[in-house]
């Protein structure tokens, strides 16, 4: 039987996922999407016994039947929340995690430090570190995008969240693409990248990662650290004097990345846990 409340519906769509192993709050999450309503809202639609309109609900009958199939949750909303702000997100860009947020804090903690400053974000994908970091300081951004797929989402992402910033779609290693946007040796306070860090014989163990994030934003050679083991040559030649470097990485690969830093001249390499004790990222200085 068709179910004829909100609560009912939600009630359902939660066992149903359950089923196929995924917990949390997605079905809250889908029907307040469907129904044009906040979370909160929707909460009180549930408590209040409230219908669910015939089009919200074959709209979120659709969405759960796609999340049920483990389709990603922000393929479906076509948004992702990142610290302030809703990224628009699909297929061909990886789908921003909360703890990259620690990456930007990181960021903005040197950067409250510096007079004025240019940023470089390598491997911006959807453009969450970048305009994080242009919404949160008085910093210049330039992001990088080589994927040509994600670089569609970034622009739409820089045009309504971060117009001020700049956005190339090169390679971070094109030197004359780089100083088109202003970026040349000694010009950077900031470079940061959430790069691929997969070893490439591993498998994600999440199927949504596994099946759903673009294969070049997750895999970096044999260990996992050919780009970040370009670019930290590329950052050292970038960044002034007193300039952070930051990454992104595997919590087991922080030691390796520290050696890499030192080698390329960087001095205080630290690596930093994030909110579940995880080794997230390593940052030092030029």
């Amino acid at each position: 039987m068709q179910p004829s409340s909100v609560s009912d519906a939600v009630r359902d769509a939660r066992a149903r996922l359950s089923a196929v192993g995924i917990e949390g709050p997605d079905a809250e999450l889908l029907a307040a999407w469907a129904s044009g309503s906040s979370f909160g809202e929707l909460r009180v639609e549930m408590a209040m016994g409230r219908a669910f309109e015939a089009d919200a609900l074959a709209r979120f009958a659709r969405a759960v039947a796609r999340r049920e199939s483990r389709e990603p949750l922000q393929h479906i909303t076509g948004t992702a929340p990142f610290r302030h702000v809703d990224l628009r997100v699909g297929p061909g860009v990886f789908t921003p995690r909360p703890e990259t947020e620690l990456l930007v804090d990181v960021a903005l903690r040197h950067l409250r430090r510096a007079e004025s400053a240019l940023v470089l974000d390598v491997g911006t994908g959807s453009g969450a570190v970048a305009i994080a970091i242009a919404r949160e300081s008085g910093a210049r951004v330039v992001a990088v995008e080589r994927s040509p797929a994600a670089y569609v989402w970034a622009r739409r992402n820089f045009d309504e969240l971060a117009p001020e910033a700049t956005l190339l779609h090169a390679d971070a290693r094109d030197l004359q693409a780089l100083a088109s946007a202003g970026v040349s040796p000694g010009s950077l306070a900031a470079f940061v990248s959430n790069p691929p860090y997969v070893p490439d014989a591993s498998v994600p163990l999440d199927h949504e990662v596994r099946h759903f994030d673009p294969h070049a934003a997750l895999y970096s050679g044999a260990d996992g650290l050919d780009l970040i083991r370009s670019l930290a040559p590329l950052a050292a030649d970038l960044l002034a004097p007193g300039g952070l470097v930051a990454f992104e990485h595997a919590e087991h690969q922080g030691e390796a990345i520290r050696e890499m830093l030192a080698d390329a001249g960087f001095t205080r390499a630290h690596t930093h846990a994030d909110l579940a004790g995880r080794d997230r990222v390593t940052a030092a200085i030029r």
